[in-house]
C-alpha cells in the first residue's frame, strides 16, 4: 500500500527548496492547507490550473505517493521530466514553470 503524501503538498507549495519528497514521512506533519486553502480547494486548483502532464505527475507524486522514478517508469518518461513538471527549472537564478508555481498563483488568486 502506498503512502499518502498529500500532507506534504502544502509544504511543497510554501517552500521552493523542498524538492526531496521521496523520503519517509514523519507522523507529525500538518494536514494539507496552503495559504488557508482547504484540501478541496487545492485539489480543484490541481484540476483547473495545470496541464494534463503536470496534473498527472502531481497527483501521482503527492496524492498517490509514487516517487519521481516510479512516475517516470509508469509514464515512460525520464525522472528529470517528472521533476521539471512538478518543480520547474532554474534559469538565470530564477525558477521558471512547474506545477507548484502554477498552483501557488491559482490559490493566491482565489483568496
Amino acid at each position: 500500500m502506498r503512502e499518502d503524501r498529500s500532507h506534504w503538498f502544502g509544504e511543497a507549495l510554501d517552500d521552493d527548496d523542498n524538492h526531496d519528497r521521496d523520503e519517509a514521512a514523519s507522523g507529525d506533519r500538518a494536514p494539507l492547507t496552503v495559504c488557508g486553502a482547504s484540501r478541496e480547494r487545492v485539489r480543484e486548483a490541481v484540476r483547473s490550473a495545470l496541464t494534463p502532464r503536470q496534473r498527472q505527475t502531481v497527483e501521482l507524486h503527492f496524492f498517490e505517493g509514487l516517487s519521481q522514478s516510479e512516475i517516470a517508469r509508469r509514464l515512460g518518461i525520464t525522472q528529470q521530466v517528472v521533476h521539471k513538471s512538478i518543480y520547474g527549472v532554474e534559469r538565470r537564478g530564477k525558477r521558471i514553470g512547474g506545477a507548484l508555481a502554477k498552483l501557488r498563483r491559482a490559490l493566491a488568486q482565489g483568496v
